[in-house]
């Protein structure tokens, strides 16, 4: 499988190549960065529409705290009891005719050892040459569901900003695991955004279709 860095990332499962050249690596987490379940729907949406094809994954044992996140236990058509854990997939496609190719990532916000992770995240950018990472997330904010959702984006590097005519991330305070991922990115010399959408306070927890739409 592919070289991924310059130092072992164990956790990290290829399970064939990514049939990719110069993508762009999409990425958004449920959890805190994803009101609505609008980012992540986003996410697989994208997926099924382009006939993404899971090449890799991580290993979920290390990074998350199964009592807050916990695995399913579930019967398959033979009977037989399976645990699905929780994932963070990486998925390959030719999103246009003219041969535009995309990663996607969607997966669920881990719990511990979000440097660790995220250097996972970048080893799979490297490895497969993305020449950019954008996040998907969604926000919840005053604005009435009537009205068309507002996305709004920032840029973490001085190359994007020139490149997406955005503004750079004025944001300080707490941050979730696309802000650690942003910051590996721009250790790593990979340029990255952000796109943001936002949702209603009064249905934070209802799946927003219309704020995925927007994302896409």
């Amino acid at each position: 499988m592919p070289e991924t860095s310059g130092h072992s990332l164990p956790h990290l499962r290829w399970t064939q190549p990514a049939d990719v050249t110069g993508p762009v690596l999409l990425v958004a987490f449920g959890g805190w960065n994803d009101a609505g379940d609008s980012a992540t729907t986003a996410i697989d949406y994208m997926a099924e529409q382009w006939g993404a094809t899971t090449f890799a994954d991580i290993d979920p044992e290390v990074f998350y705290d199964f009592t807050v996140t916990r695995p399913e236990v579930r019967v398959d058509f033979d009977g037989v009891r399976r645990i699905d854990w929780p994932k963070n997939e990486f998925r390959s496609a030719h999103a246009t005719p003219n041969g535009a190719d995309v990663i996607l990532l969607s997966g669920i916000e881990p719990q511990l050892k979000w440097r660790t992770f995220s250097e996972h995240v970048i080893g799979v950018a490297l490895a497969t040459n993305a020449r950019m990472v954008v996040t998907l997330g969604a926000l919840l904010a005053e604005v009435p569901h009537s009205r068309p959702v507002s996305v709004f984006g920032a840029t973490y590097d001085e190359a994007s900003t020139d490149a997406l005519d955005l503004l750079p991330s004025r944001y300080e305070g707490p941050t979730g695991i696309t802000g650690v991922l942003h910051n590996a990115c721009r250790e790593a010399g990979i340029p990255s955004a952000a796109l943001w959408a936002a949702v209603p306070t009064y249905v934070p927890s209802s799946p927003s279709p219309k704020a995925a739409l927007a994302l896409i």
